[in-house]
């Protein structure tokens, strides 16, 4: 009898440790989540997560699987997109305007993404760790922004009226198309708290002035010309659509 609860005992301790070492969410901290990868099975769909029983019987054998740790809090970061409207500068000193035609937004924005959304970047190499993992989160926060830029300067060039502050946050994501290009990124923050937005009006008039001047036909409008075609960033682009 006391050898059957010696051996009872024994097989206990054994499938504790069992147990233990297949349960690899007990190694990950709180606001991260794991990605199981080993070398039998290839990468696990099934995300590791805090709180959360899952056993993979990959860690029994030795060096087969790993454990890959990804803080996922939520990324907050400011940023600001400015620039001058193509030619500006030279508009500005032919007519000494005091509109310099620039344009300046201040975003403040947090993103996040889901336990599963990690896997899948994983999956497609899009991230290996959780280094990785914020750097994608920051170039997406800066595109969400260039694109948003971009959205509210055409905008502003069709109506003198618009004003960027009375756009919601879920028509502006739709508009620029976030998720086509960030579609496992959620965007729970997106506030704008600074605009400056060029004369629009003005701009044009003095664009159609210059460039109906017969004195500026081998001279200045040569310079807008070169001035016009050095500017290629996104923002300029979406303007002369």
């Amino acid at each position: 009898m006391k050898r059957f609860f010696v051996c009872l005992f024994i097989l206990a301790v054994f499938s504790g440790v069992v147990f233990y070492i297949g349960c690899p969410q007990f190694k990950i901290s709180a606001g991260s989540m794991g990605v199981v990868v080993s070398k039998t099975s290839g990468v696990n769909r099934q995300p590791v997560v805090p709180g959360k029983i899952s056993w993979n019987w990959q860690f029994i054998l030795p060096t087969n699987a790993k454990l890959i740790e990804f803080n996922i809090k939520p990324v907050n970061v400011n940023r600001k997109i400015s620039g001058q409207l193509p030619s500006g500068q030279i508009y500005t000193s032919l007519y000494n305007s005091s509109d310099a035609f620039s344009y300046e937004f201040d975003f403040s924005v947090s993103l996040s993404v889901t336990p599963e959304s990690v896997v899948s970047l994983y999956e497609k190499n899009i991230i290996s760790d959780s280094a990785s993992l914020q750097d994608y989160l920051d170039s997406a926060a800066s595109s969400v922004c260039q694109l948003a830029a971009g959205y509210y300067l055409s905008k502003a060039k069709e109506d003198s009226l618009f004003r960027p502050e009375n756009v919601r946050r879920e028509d502006l994501i739709k508009a620029v198309r976030v998720f086509e290009e960030f579609p496992e990124v959620d965007i729970s923050v997106f506030a704008l708290t600074n605009s400056k937005i060029p004369d629009f009006k003005l701009y044009q008039s003095m664009q159609t002035q210059t460039l109906s001047r017969p004195s500026l036909n081998n001279t200045e409008s040569s310079s807008v010309d070169n001035s016009d075609s050095s500017q290629n960033s996104t923002l300029e682009g979406t303007l002369n659509e």
